[in-house]
């Protein structure tokens, strides 16, 4: 493949743009388990649309809703361990696939293929089908889709944020260099995503989104050995989102990406932060900004 883009770059750049773009758009496989958490019963089944995609779901419990989004290339049970603790502080849990994802139809590309952009769009579907949230969880690009979906007015609520993603010029340099292009390909990727999701990259910035959306309560929650995504976009966005809060895990290792959403602190941490039903009313906006560090094995 590198090979290949090598040549297209002094070829045909225009060509190699085409395909980058449609390797940019394809979520990756992840080999990981369907199976819920121990104590999990697969929920009722639900679904929303989206410019007529089907997005398929399950909830458990009742009261206000608390949504959970997974990341790129995942599926809903990935956040599953918070069911059981949420249910039982009395909240309605809504699990999802995101576009092209598991359960879900494709949007708008080709099956197999969706954007930040689609994701939001699905987010916002959800929310507006099944009830304001009380709360978000999510992951990794779920969690940037879903600044997205609060940036266009989706009711977002407390939003709790597990190894968000950095400004997507970092992963538009990484994605040249793994792939074997250089700058004229870069370029053209850049326009064609730029047209794909109806914005310019740099409005997608979650520095950005969340002024756009009003900086709704925010716990960030990272691992610095984190491969996938850089903590240090996590620092930024804690300095730089009114309000937001930082919980740095720690010793989580190199599949820290995926580890942090079994990690029992960090869990118990999110829990917290988005409340109890009884005293939700209760709490402040948001938490005083800062930092704070946990550690320990996974569950």
């Amino acid at each position: 493949m590198q090979r290949r883009f090598a040549l297209l770059e002094r070829l045909a750049p225009w060509l190699g743009s085409r395909w980058a773009v449609e390797l940019w758009c394809t979520p990756t496989v992840l080999e990981s388990s369907l199976r819920l958490p121990p104590g999990v019963s697969p929920g009722t089944p639900i679904v929303a649309y989206w410019d007529g995609h089907r997005i398929a779901g399950e909830e458990w419990g009742e009261g206000p809703p608390v949504y959970l989004v997974h990341g790129w290339g995942g599926q809903r049970p990935h956040l599953a361990m918070f069911v059981k603790p949420l249910v039982a502080a009395g909240y309605r849990v809504v699990a999802f696939d995101l576009p092209s994802h598991h359960e879900s139809d494709p949007g708008a590309l080709a099956p197999g293929r969706t954007t930040s952009a689609e994701c939001a769009a699905a987010i916002a579907a959800m929310i507006e089908t099944h009830g304001s949230a009380h709360a978000v969880v999510a992951h990794s690009l779920g969690a940037n889709a879903t600044a997205l979906a609060a940036a266009d007015g989706a009711p977002v609520g407390r939003l709790v944020f597990f190894a968000t993603m950095g400004d997507f010029p970092l992963y538009l340099d990484l994605f040249a260099a793994r792939h074997g292009f250089g700058r004229r390909i870069r370029a053209g990727l850049r326009r064609r995503l730029e047209k794909r999701i109806a914005m310019p990259l740099h409005e997608t910035n979650m520095t950005r989104v969340g002024r756009r959306a009003n900086y709704p309560p925010l716990l960030l929650i990272h691992d610095p050995d984190d491969p996938d995504s850089p903590y240090a976009a996590s620092v930024r966005l804690a300095k730089s989102w009114q309000g937001a809060q930082l919980l740095t895990t720690k010793g989580l290792g190199r599949l820290a990406h995926y580890r942090v959403l079994r990690h029992r602190p960090a869990i118990d941490a999110g829990v917290e932060f988005i409340g109890d039903r009884a005293d939700a009313r209760q709490r402040s906006p948001g938490p005083d900004a800062g930092q704070l560090d946990i550690e320990g094995p996974t569950s």
